[in-house]
């Protein structure tokens, strides 16, 4: 089930992406897959305390992500979705994959700036659009795709 772990990651990162982007929302059941497919890695897994620093990462994660979804605006579907995809980043990989993440918040921000200003529409179907805000599963969705792929 690990082999294919990155691959089922990747559709549900992909999928988060493209359904904020068009709605503004991340589905409750889109956020829970990482959850399962983590806990069918860690049944099938022939050392389930190999995992223990996910557990641990995915945890810090949460606990971040519930004071910026208090604090800033993060929404909820956005810190299940960072904290499901905290389960899968290996403790040597973290730094990287959350330097990516950063980056991609900043880079995302400039460029929904520039595509609102370009093509704004109040009302369009994609919230992009239509709010000018960013969808947080896509910076969280980039880091993750680099992760499973790139590094």
């Amino acid at each position: 089930m690990l082999v294919y772990a990155p691959i089922v990651m990747s559709l549900i990162l992909i999928a988060a992406m493209l359904i904020e982007a068009r709605t503004g929302k991340i589905p409750n059941l889109l956020s829970l897959l990482p959850f399962i497919l983590f806990m069918l890695v860690l049944v099938t897994s022939p050392d389930p305390n190999a995992f223990g620093p996910q557990l641990i990462g995915a945890g810090v994660v949460l606990v971040l992500g519930l004071a910026l979804f208090a604090f800033a605006g993060f929404g909820a579907g956005a810190v299940k979705l960072l904290t499901g995809l905290a389960l899968f980043v290996p403790r040597d990989q973290a730094l990287v994959t959350f330097g990516i993440f950063v980056a991609t918040m900043f880079v995302g921000t400039f460029l929904i700036l520039q595509i609102r200003k370009r093509y704004a529409d109040e009302n369009s179907d994609w919230v992009v659009l239509a709010k000018g805000v960013l969808p947080m599963s896509w910076p969280i969705g980039i880091a993750g795709l680099c992760l499973f792929w790139l590094l």
